[in-house]
């Protein structure tokens, strides 16, 4: 089962049974981080298909228009309003349906692994064994839809051009304006296989002008986004992320470490495979270095750390990054020791989306490293092939164990980020009735906690329009972004409810400084260990504020 020629419906079903293992115990997931504007978005184009932001919402602490707050296109948002149309919006059957565009990037990767590997099967398994994937995977956002496109587009790009099928090479095209009409680094494509496309000879480089149907359906978008919004959105989003970012030269070295942490973090089974990739000696010194880095990172001044961080702390920083580094290291060597167009795509492909999540993005995240999971599958098993000299066939028994060993770490995980969406589900629930028959009126807080709150009638809190009420309630998620602290300042604590989520692992948690969708919440995509528990307020006003 571990060779090129393997029978193909047998090994298909083992992906399809894999992804489904990672993901259905989580169906039933609480909405999450962005998940509510995805919802939102989606709602609206079921009331008007073709003005899919022409609506406000309060996020950022004052009302806003959609078109201002979301930085994604909406094509992920429309194949939700096709399942709400149907199902309504209910978590599980918009978590099923959102199975299906990561059951189609994880066999995307196999067919990928085809075509740059003899061994397909272990990359495609890397390839989904990881916590970036099935992270995206338990969420009703973008990112594994837009990978899905991303690895197809790729694989019939590159038979397109192999087999000279023009029918193959528009498929990719299409594919590849559908990934950037989902998410916007789908347009990272264009250059990409630009590039592998002027890399072969003679009269194959002209079937680069493929490239220019996604270019016009791009041009095509900012163009009616303008008309629709007063902006192209294309290059509004562009324009935040280099905003959000800003040059900050002594942040550089703070940002690499976080970047190499959440790669080497979202991608840490590869390193399950290190004993296959590097010799004793490399090993045991890079063994030896963790320390040593760990007391380097400790001096370095990060965005956030945890409010107490630990010596573990940095080992745990220590390991991620050293991950991280081994991936961006079998990239360079897959380039120098193949020296061909397909390992100068895998190259690029790894580089650019490293550089891209790392010191282009608004902030560094899981999200943004998912791009990763197909090639770092493919840099390992390659890496592997070569020092093998091609004779590598690994059977169930040598594949048994670091998948089992992987699959434990995703479902680890993906288990707290889990139960950290359903604290907010459950504090929203509890904080409604807590109090009798006064109901808070107010919060704040946003994510999933926003998004249950207004379900049940409360608003979220303007600083620009809000008048506060004497005997008014609010309450207040703690842990979450755009609380404006003068306000709780001003109130009279009634409760504090606090709710335990896995105690195993923090996805997302300011005190643990993990913050795998944002590293503003700390280095580390995840952190092992620690009770972080979540905090919740409900607060009363003595007297009348009004808005300022």
């Amino acid at each position: 089962m571990s060779d090129k020629s393997q029978n193909i419906p047998m090994a298909t079903l083992v992906v399809a049974a894999v992804t489904l293992a990672c993901l259905v115990p989580f169906v039933g997931k609480a909405y999450n981080i962005d998940d509510p504007l995805f919802i939102w978005v989606a709602k609206q184009i079921q009331l008007h298909p073709l003005d899919f932001y022409g609506f406000k919402v309060n996020w950022y602490g004052s009302e806003m228009g959609a078109f201002q707050v979301t930085k994604n296109p909406p094509l992920a948002a429309y194949y939700a309003s096709l399942v709400g149309s149907w199902f309504g919006w209910r978590e599980l059957p918009l978590h099923l349906f959102f199975l299906l565009p990561a059951l189609a990037a994880s066999l995307g990767s196999y067919f990928l692994a085809r075509e740059f590997t003899e061994n397909p099967l272990p990359a495609a398994l890397l390839a989904i064994l990881n916590p970036a994937f099935v992270l995206s995977g338990t969420t009703v956002m973008c990112d594994t839809a837009m990978l899905a496109f991303f690895v197809w587009a790729v694989f019939l790009w590159v038979r397109g051009l192999k087999t000279g099928s023009s029918g193959q090479l528009c498929a990719a095209a299409l594919l590849v304006a559908l990934c950037s009409l989902t998410k916007y680094f789908g347009i990272s494509l264009i250059p990409l296989l630009l590039v592998y496309t002027l890399a072969f000879d003679g009269a194959r480089k002209k079937q680069a002008l493929f490239l220019l149907l996604p270019v016009a359906v791009l041009c095509l978008y900012q163009w009616g986004t303008g008309l629709l919004y007063g902006r192209g959105l294309l290059l509004d989003a562009a324009g935040y992320a280099s905003r959000e970012k800003g040059l900050n030269p002594a942040g550089w070295i703070p940002n690499l470490v976080t970047g190499l942490s959440f790669a080497g973090g979202c991608f840490l089974p590869s390193l399950f495979c290190a004993p296959k990739l590097w010799g004793r000696r490399v090993l045991l010194a890079s063994a030896l270095a963790l320390p040593a880095a760990a007391l380097l990172f400790s001096q370095l001044n990060f965005d956030h750390l945890a409010l107490h961080p630990s010596w573990g702390y940095y080992l745990q920083l220590s390991l991620f990054a050293a991950a991280g580094v081994n991936i961006l290291v079998l990239a360079a060597l897959d380039l120098r020791q193949h020296r061909d167009r397909d390992a100068l795509l895998l190259f690029l492909w790894a580089a650019g989306t490293f550089i891209f999540a790392t010191a282009v993005n608004w902030t560094v995240n899981g999200r943004s490293m998912l791009p990763l999971a197909p090639v770092v599958g493919l840099l390992v098993v390659r890496r592997i092939e070569l020092l093998r000299a091609g004779s590598w066939l690994p059977g169930l028994r040598e594949l048994a164990l670091p998948a089992a060993c992987a699959l434990a770490l995703c479902l680890l995980v993906a288990w707290g980020d889990y139960r950290l969406a359903a604290t907010a589900r459950e504090a929203a629930a509890q904080l409604m009735t807590c109090n009798g028959k006064d109901r808070p009126r107010w919060f704040q807080g946003h994510w999933g906690f926003q998004y249950y709150l207004q379900e049940a009638g409360a608003a979220p809190f303007d600083r620009k329009s809000s008048s506060l009420d004497t005997g008014d309630l609010m309450a207040i998620a703690e842990n979450n972004t755009n609380i404006f602290q003068d306000i709780y300042d001003q109130g009279t604590p009634l409760k504090v409810l606090e709710l335990a989520p896995s105690r195993l692992v923090s996805t997302m948690n300011y005190a643990a400084g993990a913050g795998y969708y944002s590293s503003g919440f700390g280095p580390l995509p995840y952190r092992f260990g620690g009770d972080f528990g979540e905090r919740y307020h409900l607060i009363t006003f003595r007297q009348p504020v009004r808005p300022r």
